[in-house]
């Protein structure tokens, strides 16, 4: 069961009839059952490992609250530690299985690691997520403490347990326990539904129809100029795809009164690659920010330890996106990306203090647009290049972006000869 399918409209309605003629003691309990049932629908083996990992995490998290300034610190290492286990056992296993073995046929060693053939639980990386940061913030003990019921339906929630948004645990704990009403505000129901129907518009009608424009890249036609063509459409077609799904989770979700963060902010009109990743998937970022990128120095080091901190950040991320080597080469691509900005940024800056006529054509209206323009156009070449790695593999990619290369230098040499 996917969020936009028939299905989960049907699961979602008949919920949000039960939610609201109960009482609110009686509610997160109607949302457990619900996630599990659109949890379950697919596999319904893995709903007895979120099971597990619910009443795991929650005995974790009691633990937290209580001891937090004695042996908190280790509880949440092991806790982190054992949901890292669960992720990569399921995700990645056969990931590094077959690395392993790759690696020892260049070797020319006869060891063949067994590769699982298993199927990675639905959302297992966001309930991961979601349950790190849970411990963590049991761990700082600002956050309140919630029942099983609650803990439950935090983890397990089905709007957004399968794709994201990330949820945020202490604003879930307050909509949760701020939920006691007798009906729901109409205003929630009425943006909900706007949300979702936006978000319905969104993945299945534009994603979709633009889709159609991206077949050559799937079946890397390199042998046409609508490979480029292709290259752009996906683009379009990834944002309106992913963010028609979280506009179904938002709206999903406020139908019960959750307030869910938005994941989508124009990230194709950004100016820089920092902007675009903090308007592209904001919940994933954030994420990634709080737990990995400031825990190892952020950039309150050098540069060298600053641009090493980057390039782990957004290789990690990538390999979150999937189990695959074109996937880390697309987090080590904006890795890249956002090292390059740093340094860009540093020396316009030191130009512009050094020589004040930069600085002062730069505040002029027409050289913030001059400005605007040329970090927009880069920017977004930029993001949109990387996709071809995000959705190929690498021997795939690196075609293309060949392919590329050449359509783009017969239009230079065109242009050229059709100016001399």
């Amino acid at each position: 069961m996917t969020l936009g399918s028939w299905t989960a409209f049907a699961l979602t309605a008949i919920t949000f009839a039960l939610y609201w003629t109960m009482p609110a003691r009686a509610r997160p309990w109607l949302l457990v059952a619900a996630s599990y049932v659109f949890y379950a629908y697919a596999f319904p083996a893995y709903a007895l490992l979120l099971a597990g990992l619910t009443v795991g995490a929650f005995l974790l998290g009691r633990r937290l609250r209580e001891r937090r300034e004695y042996s908190g610190r280790a509880v949440l290492a092991c806790g982190t530690a054992a949901a890292l286990m669960v992720l990569a056992v399921f995700k990645y296993s056969a990931f590094v299985a077959e690395t392993g073995n790759a690696m020892w046929a260049v070797l020319g060693l006869s060891v063949a690691l067994p590769v699982p053939a298993w199927a990675a639980p639905l959302g297992i990386s966001f309930v991961t997520f979601a349950l790190i940061h849970f411990l963590a913030e049991m761990r700082n003990g600002e956050a309140e403490a919630p029942t099983f019921a609650e803990f439950a339906a935090y983890l397990s929630f089905f709007p957004t347990v399968t794709s994201g948004p990330i949820k945020r645990y202490p604003q879930f704990m307050a909509d949760s326990r701020g939920g006691a009403m007798l009906r729901p505000v109409s205003s929630d129901v009425a943006y909900g539904l706007y949300r979702i129907l936006l978000g319905c518009f969104r993945k299945f009608v534009v994603a979709d129809t633009i889709g159609v424009l991206a077949e050559p890249l799937y079946s890397v036609q390199t042998n046409t100029p609508l490979i480029v063509i292709a290259v752009y459409a996906y683009a379009f077609k990834i944002y309106f795809d992913f963010a028609g799904y979280s506009d179904i989770a938002i709206g999903t979700a406020r139908l019960f009164g959750f307030t869910v963060m938005e994941n989508f902010n124009g990230p194709y009109l950004r100016r820089n690659i920092r902007e675009f990743w903090r308007t592209w998937h904001a919940s994933l970022t954030r994420f990634i920010t709080e737990y990995i990128y400031h825990p190892l120095g952020g950039s309150r080091h050098r540069r060298v330890r600053t641009v090493f901190n980057m390039l782990v950040a957004m290789t990690l991320s990538g390999l979150w996106h999937g189990p695959a080597w074109h996937f880390v080469l697309w987090g080590v691509w904006h890795g890249v990306g956002l090292a390059v900005l740093r340094l860009w940024m540093q020396t316009t800056a030191l130009l512009r203090r050094r020589v004040r006529l930069l600085d002062r054509i730069a505040a002029t209206r027409v050289g913030r647009f001059a400005s605007y323009a040329f970090g927009w156009a880069v920017t977004f070449n930029y993001v949109v290049l990387g996709w071809v790695l995000f959705v190929l593999p690498v021997r795939d990619s690196l075609e293309v972006y060949g392919a590329i290369a050449r359509y783009a230098r017969e239009i230079v040499r065109g242009f050229a000869g059709g100016v001399l």
